[in-house]
């Protein structure tokens, strides 16, 4: 299997040389577009979770939540109670937190290479700006359905990682634990041990943050080539044509099916795509982009390979999970869709800006309000475990 995959890689590899020595110009604006993408979206959006994300856990935060969090962490999804933060972190940045986090984790020994491979699996998300914010408001100009494909996303995922939680072999309970007063000084004595002073640890922080982004816009850059060029020699386009033969059954238009397709290959352009239509009826539009922010794209899973290297996380197995993602979140949509916004026709295609459309007051106020409501679950779980009768 290692040998077809490293021979299919080649031949990507080999057709986008010879595309980029055939069309140079087609090459640059898609190289642009992605850079404009990432300085605009990614760096703002994204570099300060990166740069908070290393501070605590540099700071020994997961360990103390690891103390207070693992009776509520281990019955959900079997993980320890650590992986509480990046839970929290990646359901309210965004791609790729979670992933980031998880080899953080897994480098400090704090979770197994099959936790990491469990935890990455489900704390990979969209980020709420870009869900309500982006595709909701500026996309289908709708706040509403931006809500219900938050629902779906978020919960899917939730479910995705309760799912692998049940299958996974449940660790040996440790009958001589010690108190919960114990426990939680040793955490915390061994974070105070281990603290380098606030110069070294933002040094560190930022260091690290900017390289993370750095190797993202190159994941960025890279893919948007790769679908300009699967675009602009028509592979795509016969690929639709294809698939509109095959499920004309379901009555699909054109535009919908080239759009899914594109969005295979990246979020943003997909769903640009998809809203571009003008359906009679809207549910397929938004199962579709349902779909692909579960699936989130060849360009973010390569993020995540790439973030992970290193690790005995799989390929196979993170697909395995968008795959059941992407099933879950289009029944959830569909259901919410029926008994909440059935009759709505109203989609845009967006014409502003992205950073106007990710930035503006409404979003921010939205994922200010997920920031806090995520921190207010925390403080209800760490609340939960420190109810009497814990052991």
């Amino acid at each position: 299997m290692g040998n077809y995959s490293r021979l299919f890689f080649l031949i990507i590899i080999l057709f986008l040389a010879v595309f980029m020595l055939l069309n140079p110009q087609e090459t640059v604006n898609a190289a642009s577009g992605g850079f404009k993408l990432w300085f605009s979206i990614i760096v703002p959006a994204l570099l300060p979770f990166f740069i908070v994300a290393e501070l605590l856990v540099n700071l020994g935060v997961p360990k103390i939540l690891g103390v207070l969090l693992e009776p509520i962490m281990r019955p959900l999804f079997n993980l320890p109670g650590c992986s509480s933060l990046v839970v929290a972190m990646g359901f309210t940045s965004g791609f790729p937190v979670g992933a980031i986090l998880s080899k953080k984790l897994y480098d400090e020994n704090m979770i197994s290479g099959e936790e990491a491979s469990r935890l990455l699996s489900f704390t990979n998300n969209c980020g709420p700006l870009f869900i309500i914010g982006a595709v909701g408001v500026g996309m289908f100009g709708s706040p509403l359905l931006g809500y219900i494909l938050a629902l779906s996303h978020y919960l899917s995922n939730l479910i995705v990682g309760m799912f692998w939680g049940l299958k996974a072999k449940k660790p040996l309970r440790n009958i001589s634990r010690p108190p919960l007063a114990q426990e939680l000084s040793q955490a915390m004595a061994e974070a105070r041990k281990n603290y380098r002073g606030p110069g070294k640890l933002l040094s560190d922080a930022i260091k690290n943050s900017l390289n993370n982004v750095l190797a993202i816009a190159g994941f960025i850059i890279l893919f948007s080539v790769i679908t300009k060029m699967f675009s602009f020699w028509g592979i795509i386009d016969l690929l639709a044509l294809f698939l509109l033969k095959i499920f004309s059954i379901f009555n699909l238009s054109y535009e919908l099916i080239y759009g899914w397709l594109m969005g295979l290959f990246e979020i943003t352009i997909g769903t640009r795509a998809i809203t571009a239509a003008s359906p009679a009826n809207i549910l397929p539009q938004l199962l579709a982009v349902s779909c692909i922010l579960a699936w989130s794209g060849l360009s973010i899973i390569a993020q995540v390979m790439g973030i992970m290297v290193g690790t005995p996380v799989k390929l196979s197995f993170y697909l395995y999970s968008r795959l059941l993602q992407m099933f879950l979140s289009v029944i959830i949509t569909a259901f919410a869709y029926k008994l909440l916004a059935s009759g709505q026709q109203s989609v845009l295609s967006l014409s502003l800006p992205y950073h106007k459309a990710l930035y503006s007051f409404d979003a921010w106020s939205i994922s200010i309000a997920c920031l806090l409501a995520c921190l207010l679950l925390l403080t209800i779980m760490v609340a939960t475990s420190l109810l009497p009768g814990r052991n």
